[in-house]
């Protein structure tokens, strides 16, 4: 079928619908037609999300109906494919997953614990679901998620300002260890197949607050395997970052 052949197709189906019309002769001269269908389909998932949360909104906590509001809700929000992915880059694949998973939980627990803090005159679902995950929930679960895996959270990133409040020294001891290396156990954990590249420079350059990208750049290393470098010496390091960070402090 060719171009005019598809618009005039799509011209006839606005004229039997004339809500569309409008918004077609507004962009038809600048949007395809596939782009107009992708753009109202958008538009009718953001509102049946909204439908969803109103409906649930009206029926007592309990409720079968809320439930099953709440249900086709949550399900609608992880199909939507619009859920934001913060900080992707800062983490590797495997610790971000977890991050990610655990915070979806405790996302989608809220949501149904809490529904009728939703205003839909303020925004769509999503804006709403997106503001809790990137502000609160993806926060949340990183500490949980490193602090289980007892990782100094400074070294893995700074983007939240993570820093627990019992330790106000923290940054600095670990940065006077890292710098020092009293041991040289830092410097020897090497790449295997980039032997110039040592878990100390790597240490350095994330405390000073390199991104993944400059870093990767400079040592001629793909993002992906050497963050994952970084983040298993880290784990194999736990113990002696732990116990330096805390020396006279407890």
């Amino acid at each position: 079928m060719n171009k005019d052949l598809q618009q005039d197709k799509a011209i006839r189906h606005l004229a039997c619908n004339p809500s569309h019309t409008q918004a077609w002769d507004e962009n038809h001269q600048s949007t395809t037609v596939a782009e107009e269908s992708q753009k109202l389909l958008l538009n009718k998932k953001d509102e049946y999300l909204k439908e969803l949360a109103k409906i649930a909104q009206q029926y007592p906590p309990l409720s079968r109906e809320r439930q099953l509001a709440l249900t086709r809700l949550v399900n609608g929000i992880m199909q939507s494919g619009k859920l934001f992915h913060p900080q992707r880059s800062q983490f590797s694949a495997a610790i971000y997953q977890e991050i990610s998973q655990e915070a979806h939980q405790e996302l989608l627990l809220y949501i149904c614990q809490n529904i009728n803090k939703y205003d839909p005159e303020r925004g769509s679902v999503m804006t709403w679901v997106n503001f809790l995950f990137s502000r609160r929930f993806f926060p949340q679960a990183m500490r949980e998620i490193l602090y289980q895996q007892r990782v100094p959270q400074i070294l893995v990133t700074d983007s939240y300002n993570v820093e627990p409040e019992s330790e106000p020294n923290l940054p600095e001891r670990l940065k006077e260890y890292i710098n020092s290396d009293p041991e040289n156990l830092l410097k020897r954990k090497r790449m295997a197949k980039c032997p110039v590249v040592n878990f100390q420079a790597l240490a350095q350059r994330r405390i000073s607050g390199k991104t993944w990208k400059k870093i990767s750049a400079e040592f001629g290393v793909k993002i992906p395997t050497i963050s994952i470098f970084y983040y298993r010496s880290i784990k194999k390091f736990s113990s002696q970052l732990q116990e330096y960070c805390m020396k006279d402090v407890i």
